[in-house]
């Protein structure tokens, strides 16, 4: 049975840049909406004084993960996102190909393999 992957992103937005980077937050959530049927949740969070972000996500498989990699929001809209802002932390949640991870590993992303628990 194919097993949701779920990502979390923290990143910190440089000085002067919060405006352009809420809109770009903007065009990318509508991008993955629009065009991404795989991804099962874009959300962005941020903190009091809107300098740290954090992006949960959640793709239904590995193979919606790629189609994110390859699309619009990876591909031409991310790039403008991280040239504004710093990453702290990029975790994986779920069992993901090797080669996968080297892709997510990139952008200081590591793995965390299901232990136990559940969802609801």
């Amino acid at each position: 049975m194919a097993q949701d992957i779920h990502t979390t992103l923290h990143v910190t937005v440089k000085e002067g840049k919060i405006e352009e980077f809420n809109t770009l937050v903007e065009e990318i959530c509508k991008a993955v909406e629009d065009n991404e049927p795989g991804a099962k949740r874009y959300q962005f969070f941020l903190n009091d004084d809107e300098t740290q972000y954090v992006l949960n996500e959640s793709y239904v498989n590995i193979e919606a993960v790629l189609a994110h990699l390859k699309g619009v929001a990876v591909q031409i809209i991310l790039p403008k996102i991280f040239n504004i802002c710093k990453i702290n932390r990029f975790e994986v949640f779920g069992d993901v190909t090797d080669e996968l991870m080297k892709t997510l590993a990139q952008m200081g992303g590591v793995n965390y393999h299901f232990l136990n628990g559940f969802s609801r």
